[in-house]
């Protein structure tokens, strides 16, 4: 199986349960690996037969930042739902 791997992805965002982390920003790190065959895409060297990485990126940081959760896990659950609806060729997120 394919994967297209996204490692560091820094989001700034409203994050945590504590009155005084809701006051700030902070860096969320984002590591994603994503399972998609890539067959069609490394035969015709086309962007429309692949993910485009900088909509996923743009996606998962928008999603967390309109979000504002409060843990780190939720994020984490908004952002896989997000992808899976956007992409339904995702195979797999582990």
């Amino acid at each position: 199986m394919d994967a297209i791997i996204i490692e560091g992805l820094k989001v700034e965002t409203v994050i945590g349960c504590f009155n005084w982390e809701r006051q700030i920003i902070q860096p969320l790190m984002l590591d994603l690996t994503i399972h998609n065959d890539l067959s069609r895409a490394a035969a015709s060297d086309k962007l429309e037969d692949t993910l485009n990485y900088a909509q996923i990126c743009e996606l998962s940081a928008q999603t967390i930042q309109k979000a504002k959760p409060e843990l780190i896990e939720h994020a984490a659950h908004l952002v896989l739902q997000c992808l899976f609806e956007t992409f339904p060729t995702i195979e797999k997120l582990p």
